[in-house]
C-alpha cells in the first residue's frame, strides 16, 4: 500500500468519525420541553408574589397560582410552592374570597383554584389551613339554596359555560374531608347534580379549555361515565398531527385546552390520543419554555402571549405520560439483573450487611432483589410513581408511591439511596438529586446510575428523556456530598462502553478527629502558630475570648484543634486545659506548648459524651468552631455538660448564619467540592440552645466581617476587594450593627446550681 492510499483511507476514517459525531450531536436535544416548561414557571414568579398571568404581564393570577402549587410540589419545587401559598394567604380577601387579576372582582371559580393551593400547602405553611377554611366558607356561602341552584350566574354572554364551576367542586370535596367540615360534601354533591343538568353542560362546541375543565372535574368526582362520550368525540376530531380544533367551527388549536385533554385521556388510560397531543405540544413550545394561548389560522384565544395555565396542564399531563410510558412497557423490562452488572456492583460496593437501602424509581425491583440476594440482612425499600411497576416488588420489600422529586420519607433515613436510569426522566434533576441527598444519612452514599449525555443517540428513547451531563450531575452531588466521582459502568451484563456512568457521593457529615487534624494542622502551620503566640499576633476573636477571662482563671477549651488561642491564653497567665477527640491534635498542641515553655494540660475525650471533670471545676469553658457541626438536640446536651463543670462563663464562637459573604462562599465551595470542613450548619443565635441547657445569655454579637469576605477569594476576587474597601470606610460601631461578622460570639453563665453544683 503506497503512502497516498494510506493517507486517503485515514482521511476517510477521520471524516466518517466526524460525520457520526456531528450526527449524534445534531440529534442531542437541548433542554427537553418538560424541563423548559418547569423553568418557565420559576422564571415567571413575580418579585411581588404569585405567578404572572401571561408573558409580559405585571400582575399575578391567584387562580393559576393556586392550582400550580400541587404541580410544583410534585415536581420537587416545594420552596417555591410555599412562597406561592404565603402570597395567596396575603391576598385573600376578608370574606375568604380571591379576585381576578384584571378588575379585582371576586370570583367563585378563582377562589376554588386558590383553595387547591392552600390545601396542598398545609404541610408547608401553617397558616394555609385557616386560609383554606375561610375560602371553603366563602364558597359554601356563595351557593344558591345550599348548592341546589349551583353558584350565582357569572359568565353569561362571555362564551364561558356556567358549568365550568364543576372545577370548583373537587377541591371543595377535598376540603370537606381534610378540614372535617360537616355538610360541605353534601353541598358539593348538590352543586354537582345541578350542573350536570345545566344547559351549558359538556357542549362539544365550547372552547376546549373550558370543556376540559368540566371533563377533568367529572373524572375527579368519580363521574367518568359522563365524561367518556365527550372525550370519545374529541378523539374522533383529533388530527393526524395530534391537535384538536380549539372550538366548534374553528381551525386553530387552543393550546392549554389540548394539554388538558391529554391529561384527561391519560387519567382514563387512553394513552394513544394523549401521546399524540403531547407530541404536538412538545413541537409548539416557545423557545422560552412557555405556550401561546392558541395557534393556527385566525387564532383568537390569546395567540400572541404565553399563558401560565398552559404550563400547569402540560406538566400535569407529562407526569402521567412518564408513568403511563413505563407502565405499558413493563413487559419489555427484564425481570432479573445479572450479578456482574456494572450498576449493580457500584451499588453493592456501598451496601453494608444490614444497611437501609432505598431505590428511587425502582421499576420491577430487579436491582433490589439482586441486592437482597447478596445482602440478606439489608432492609430494602422501593419507590416508584407507577403502581403497575411497584406491584412487581415482592412482599418482603417496603414499597410506596413516590417520585424522585418528592420522596415520602424522613430526612437521614437510609444508608444507601440509589437510582438506575431514573434521573433521565425527571424535569427537575436539581430537585431530584437534592431529595436523594435529603433522605440519606450523613456519611451514607448516594448513587445514580444513568446514561451519559455526551453519548445521546446511541439508544432509542422518547424525546422528553434527558440524559444528565457528567459534570453537571457531579456538581449537583457536591452540593451535599463529599468524595464525589463518576465511573463508567456496564449495564445488563454488557461491558462498559462509556454510555452508562455511576455517579456517587458520600453525604456530607462531621469530620472525625483524624480528619479534623488533617484539615486544621497542615505540616507548615506549627511554626506559624508559635510565631503568632510569641509575637502577640491576636485575631479579633482571640481578643474577644481572652477578655472573658482573667489571670489565674482555670479555662477549658473544648475541641481545641490547633490550640492557638489556648496557647495565647496560657501566655497571658490562664490555667489552660485543652480537650479534643484527636490525639494527633493534642500532640500538636503539646509540642507547641513545649517550644513556647507554656504549661497546658491536654485531655483526649469526646465532646458529645459526659465530660471527665468535677462539677464547677472551671472558671471559663469555651469552644470555637464546634457546635455548628451538631443539631439543636446535640448542642443542648453538650451545653448542659458545660454548664455542669463551669462556675463562671461559657463562651462559644460559631460561624454566623447571617454573614452573607461567608454563606455564599461556603455554598460555592461545597458545590465545587472544595469545602474542607465537612457538615457545617451556621447558626444565627445560640440563645435558645443556651436557655434549654440552663444557661443565661449575657452577650451575643458578631465578629470579623472582614474575615467573612475571604470566603469569596477563590470565586470573586474583585468583589472581595471592593467589599474589603467598603468595610474599612464604615465606622466600627455602625459595622457592628450589620451582623455580617464571620463569627457569632455568645457569652452565657449557668442560671443556678443545686446543692452539689448541678446546673
Amino acid at each position: 500500500m503506497n503512502a497516498s492510499v494510506l493517507v486517503s483511507r485515514v482521511a476517510r476514517g477521520i471524516s466518517r468519525r466526524l460525520t457520526m459525531a456531528a450526527s449524534r450531536l445534531s440529534r442531542q436535544p437541548l433542554v427537553p420541553p418538560p424541563n423548559r416548561a418547569l423553568r418557565w414557571i420559576v422564571d415567571n414568579h413575580l418579585p411581588s408574589g404569585g405567578i404572572r398571568v401571561q408573558s409580559g404581564d405585571r400582575n399575578a393570577y391567584p387562580e393559576v397560582t393556586g392550582y400550580l402549587v400541587p404541580t410544583l410540589i410534585e415536581y420537587g419545587h416545594s420552596e417555591l410552592a410555599a412562597e406561592l401559598v404565603r402570597w395567596l394567604i396575603c391576598v385573600q380577601r376578608e370574606d375568604g374570597s380571591f379576585t381576578d387579576p384584571a378588575q379585582g372582582e371576586k370570583y367563585v371559580f378563582d377562589t376554588g383554584q386558590a383553595l387547591r393551593g392552600l390545601l396542598a400547602g398545609r404541610s408547608l405553611v401553617p397558616q394555609a389551613e385557616e386560609a383554606a377554611r375561610r375560602a371553603t366558607d366563602y364558597l359554601r356561602e356563595a351557593m344558591i339554596d345550599g348548592g341546589r341552584g349551583g353558584f350565582p350566574v357569572r359568565y353569561q354572554g362571555s362564551g364561558c359555560p356556567e358549568s365550568v364551576h364543576l372545577y370548583v367542586l373537587p377541591p371543595l370535596m377535598e376540603a370537606a374531608g381534610v378540614l372535617h367540615l360537616p355538610g360541605c360534601r353534601a353541598a358539593a354533591e348538590r352543586c354537582l347534580n345541578y350542573y350536570v343538568r345545566h344547559s351549558d353542560f359538556l357542549r362539544i362546541e365550547d372552547l376546549t379549555h373550558f370543556l376540559a375543565y368540566e371533563i377533568e372535574a367529572l373524572i375527579s368526582l368519580g363521574r367518568c361515565v359522563l365524561a367518556e362520550p365527550v372525550l370519545n368525540q374529541l378523539e374522533g376530531l383529533q388530527r393526524p398531527d395530534g391537535s384538536v380544533r380549539g372550538a366548534g367551527g374553528v381551525r386553530w388549536v387552543c393550546v392549554p385546552g389540548l394539554a388538558q385533554l391529554a391529561l384527561c385521556w391519560y387519567r382514563l388510560g387512553r394513552w394513544e390520543p394523549a401521546d399524540r397531543a403531547m407530541e404536538w405540544l412538545d413541537r409548539h413550545q416557545t423557545s422560552r419554555g412557555g405556550f401561546r394561548g392558541s395557534i393556527g389560522w385566525r387564532a383568537s384565544y390569546k395567540p400572541r402571549v404565553e399563558v401560565s395555565w398552559a404550563n400547569k396542564f402540560y406538566l400535569d399531563a407529562h407526569r402521567l405520560r412518564v408513568r403511563e410510558f413505563f407502565g405499558r412497557n413493563a413487559a419489555h423490562v427484564p425481570d432479573e439483573v445479572p450479578l456482574h452488572d456494572g450498576g449493580l456492583q457500584a451499588v453493592l460496593a456501598r451496601v453494608g450487611e444490614a444497611d437501609r437501602v432505598l431505590e428511587v424509581g425502582c421499576g420491577k425491583g430487579r436491582y433490589l432483589r439482586a441486592i437482597k440476594a447478596a445482602r440478606p440482612r439489608a432492609n430494602c425499600t422501593g419507590i416508584d410513581p407507577s403502581p403497575v411497576l411497584a406491584a412487581h416488588l415482592p412482599t418482603e420489600f417496603s414499597k410506596m408511591p413516590g417520585t424522585l422529586e418528592s420522596i415520602p420519607l424522613p430526612d437521614d433515613s437510609h444508608d444507601v439511596v440509589f437510582s438506575v436510569e431514573a434521573i433521565e426522566h425527571t424535569a427537575n434533576p436539581e430537585g431530584a438529586v437534592a431529595e436523594m441527598i435529603r433522605v440519606t444519612r450523613p456519611g451514607g452514599w448516594v448513587i445514580i446510575v444513568d446514561k451519559h449525555r455526551a453519548r445521546w443517540g446511541e439508544r432509542d428513547c422518547p424525546p422528553w428523556e434527558h440524559w444528565p451531563g457528567k459534570e453537571h450531575l457531579c456538581d449537583l452531588l457536591r452540593c451535599g456530598c463529599d468524595e464525589v466521582r463518576a465511573v463508567p459502568v456496564g449495564s445488563d451484563g454488557r461491558p462498559s462502553t462509556g454510555l452508562m456512568i455511576a455517579w456517587q457521593g458520600r453525604k456530607r457529615s462531621r469530620l472525625t478527629g483524624q480528619q479534623w487534624n488533617a484539615a486544621m494542622v497542615p505540616a507548615e502551620i506549627e511554626s506559624q502558630i508559635i510565631d503568632s503566640v510569641r509575637y502577640n499576633r491576636l485575631y479579633v476573636w482571640t481578643r474577644a475570648v481572652i477578655l472573658q477571662t482573667r489571670p489565674g482563671h482555670r479555662v477549658l477549651e473544648i475541641g481545641s484543634g490547633t490550640g492557638e488561642i489556648s496557647l495565647q491564653m496560657a501566655q497571658a497567665g490562664r490555667q489552660v486545659t485543652c480537650l479534643d477527640l484527636s490525639r494527633q491534635s493534642l500532640a500538636f498542641v503539646g509540642r507547641c506548648a513545649q517550644q513556647l515553655q507554656l504549661p497546658i494540660a491536654t485531655v483526649c475525650a469526646d465532646a458529645t459524651s459526659p465530660l471527665p471533670f468535677a462539677d464547677g471545676e472551671f472558671d471559663v469553658i469555651w469552644s470555637s468552631g464546634l457546635l455548628e457541626h451538631f443539631d439543636a438536640g446535640q448542642r443542648q446536651a453538650m451545653l448542659r455538660q458545660w454548664a455542669r463543670v463551669c462556675r463562671g462563663k461559657v463562651v462559644n464562637l460559631v460561624p454566623n448564619a447571617s454573614a452573607f459573604a461567608y454563606r455564599l462562599g461556603k455554598r460555592l465551595r461545597e458545590c465545587r467540592g472544595t469545602w474542607p470542613y465537612g457538615l457545617e450548619m451556621p447558626i444565627a443565635s445560640l440563645r435558645d440552645d443556651c436557655e434549654a441547657a440552663g444557661l443565661r445569655v449575657l452577650e451575643e454579637q458578631t465578629l470579623a466581617p472582614e474575615h467573612a469576605i475571604t470566603f469569596l477569594h477563590d470565586h470573586a476576587r474583585s468583589v472581595e476587594r471592593k467589599l474589603a474597601r467598603l468595610l474599612r470606610e464604615v465606622p466600627p460601631a455602625e459595622l457592628a450593627t450589620w451582623d455580617e461578622g464571620y463569627l457569632l460570639l455568645t457569652v452565657a453563665e449557668p442560671v443556678c446550681r443545686g446543692p452539689r453544683g448541678e446546673a
